[in-house]
């Protein structure tokens, strides 16, 4: 089986319906499930675990920007809850999978070094039980 190669430069953002999606360069979705030890249900006195808790997230970097400052900075301050988009390669192929969720910023560092080029990392969380999930391109 072979497998597609993918360089993610073409990724659709978008942020509170905001197009944001030249302004990061990177952003990505993470889920992870906890490990629940069920041991003390064991009739075979094997450990075992399930699948607990989710935790969930969009992560990125973006260029600071004014403009970009201006629409993330009040809905980290604000607490506001905004719709997050994600689409892997959005911006050239509109049938591939999106990631969407209900969010809230509740990381937000913009920062610098000396002759750097200055980026604004972000942590956006589910902010309702949906969580964020995946829609199958069309």
């Amino acid at each position: 089986m072979s497998f597609t190669k993918d360089i993610a430069r073409h990724d659709e953002i978008l942020i509170d319906n905001e197009d944001c999606s030249n302004a990061f360069r990177s952003f990505g979705f993470a889920s992870e499930h906890s490990t629940e030890d069920v041991s003390g249900f064991s009739t075979t006195g094997n450990d075992e675990t399930l699948p607990g808790r989710t935790t969930q997230s969009f992560e990125g970097e973006a260029f600071y920007t004014p403009e970009l400052y201006a629409i993330l900075y009040p809905i980290h301050a604000n607490r506001t809850t905004v719709s997050v988009q994600w689409q892997p390669d959005g911006l050239v192929d509109d049938t591939r999978e999106t990631y969407i969720g209900n969010c809230t910023l509740n990381s937000f560092n913009p920062n610098a070094e000396r002759g750097g080029v200055r980026v604004m990392t972000c942590t956006f969380s589910p902010a309702d039980a949906t969580g964020i999930v995946a829609t199958e391109g069309s």
